[in-house]
């Protein structure tokens, strides 16, 4: 009698689900940030996005959200960096400041 094996989807679901983030940068004048979780900051100065992975800043001048949907941002303005934090460092200084 053959043993069918047990398939454990619980480590699979971020397989099977789209989690990468792509960012389309056009010149300093607007970038596009797909498979974003959610907007922590607008000013015009700076944009806080956070991806399932990176926390993404943009620093510049008037910068403005042009369009979103559910899963993208168009950050529009003049775009002078771009900083990319990976949530583990995100979790790891969130750690250390509760001592």
């Amino acid at each position: 009698m053959a043993i069918s094996p047990v398939v454990s989807f619980i480590g699979k679901t971020r397989e099977l689900k789209c989690l990468r983030s792509y960012i389309q940068i056009n010149d300093n004048t607007s970038a596009l940030v797909e498979n974003c979780r959610q907007i922590c900051e607008c000013t015009d100065v700076c944009v806080r996005i956070l991806t399932s992975n990176f926390e993404v800043e943009l620093w510049g001048n008037d910068l403005m959200l042009s369009s979103y949907s559910e899963n993208s941002v168009k950050i529009c303005g003049t775009i002078e960096q771009i900083r990319l934090i990976s949530q583990k460092t995100r979790r790891d200084n969130n750690d250390s400041g509760k001592h």
